[in-house]
């Protein structure tokens, strides 16, 4: 499996083209190839930034933020935002020009249309998308990348009724194969100054490609959240 990064030209926030950024940029796609782009990049190509001194970020938050789970004595509040656990909603000041850059919305719309997109563009007829940003997980420094939303593949293994080693039959395990790229996509795609928002996954094993994509296949409800236990008395507050 293959890792490549794809250097574009820089995004002017409050609002840029990515397509014809991407039309520049990015050449080399095969079929099969799954797309991983930058949501920040997603975000000023929808014009999501407010001007940092317009509106206080604490306020910001709050109108971004699905839920708030508040924190004493931290200055950044832990949010829910895009069914993923993140700070600030996802507001974003770094390479943003005196911005804040706020998360994208229609993330799915966004996806099916960037996968037409890649389709036309390319005369593919397999390929996938994932939109990616970082986040960081509970007991651990530092931040990993994350799904926020793909299109045009199955984000889930399901090994349930295989075998292991000894024979013993799976009754609950899938492995999940959009975070997992979009981990490695973050890790080269870098977090300061390296200006490669759109990362080509390729050769990824195990990918079963589809036409359409739900948010349903891979993101929990609230209700069945194995984890809702930490935070559901923070819900309707």
């Amino acid at each position: 499996m293959e890792f490549i990064p794809v250097k574009t030209r820089i995004l002017i926030p409050p609002q840029d083209d990515l397509f014809s950024a991407l039309d520049e940029a990015l050449s080399d796609v095969r079929e099969k190839d799954i797309i991983c782009v930058s949501s920040k990049v997603v975000a000023i190509h929808q014009g999501r930034c407010v001007p940092i001194g317009s509106i206080e970020k604490k306020e910001l938050v709050e109108q971004e933020a699905e839920l708030i789970i508040d924190r004493v004595n931290y200055s950044t509040p832990l949010t829910v935002k895009q069914a993923t656990f993140i700070g600030s909603a996802g507001i974003d000041e770094s390479n943003a020009n005196g911005y804040y850059i706020l998360m994208p919305e229609g993330l799915f719309e966004f996806a099916a249309l960037f996968h037409q997109y890649l389709l036309q563009k390319h005369s593919l007829k397999e390929v996938g998308v994932i939109i990616t940003d970082s986040r960081s997980l509970p007991m651990r420094y530092g931040a990993t990348g994350v799904s926020l939303a793909f299109w045009g593949f199955k984000p889930l293994i399901d090994h349930r009724g295989e075998k292991d080693l000894f024979g013993r039959e799976i009754k609950f395990e899938r492995s999940n194969l959009a975070d997992g790229i979009a981990a490695g996509a973050t890790v080269v795609a870098g977090e300061v100054d390296e200006q490669y928002p759109v990362i080509i996954a390729r050769n990824v094993p195990q990918v079963t490609f589809t036409e359409m994509s739900s948010p349903e296949e891979l993101f929990s409800s609230m209700e069945d959240d194995l984890f809702r236990v930490l935070y559901e008395r923070f819900l309707g507050t």
